[in-house]
């Protein structure tokens, strides 16, 4: 989430994809006795332009593509697509 965050914050070109789930939250982990894995919150990241955590707060693509199953076993990347055609139009 913080990539594409700071992509877009810095207008650096439009984002092509799906709307990226709100995390941003360093994580301390922990390998308990049995093997499994738990997660300790250390640091919230904030979006500098409202001052709040950027957890739980979605990311918005410019252009919204989902990945389709169909065209992937045909081996097309329909966000990739997608990208080349926003880009050439520039």
């Amino acid at each position: 989430h913080l990539f594409p965050y700071v992509y877009k914050f810095f207008d650096i070109g439009p984002l092509v994809g799906m709307p990226v789930p709100g995390t941003g939250t360093a994580v301390w982990w922990e390998r308990m006795l049995d093997g499994t894995m738990f997660g300790i919150p250390q640091l919230g990241m904030k979006d500098v332009r409202t001052g709040e955590l950027m957890e739980n707060n979605q990311l918005e693509p410019d252009h919204k593509v989902p990945l389709e199953a169909k065209a992937a076993t045909e081996g097309r990347d329909l966000q990739l697509e997608k990208a080349v055609e926003v880009l050439s139009e520039k």
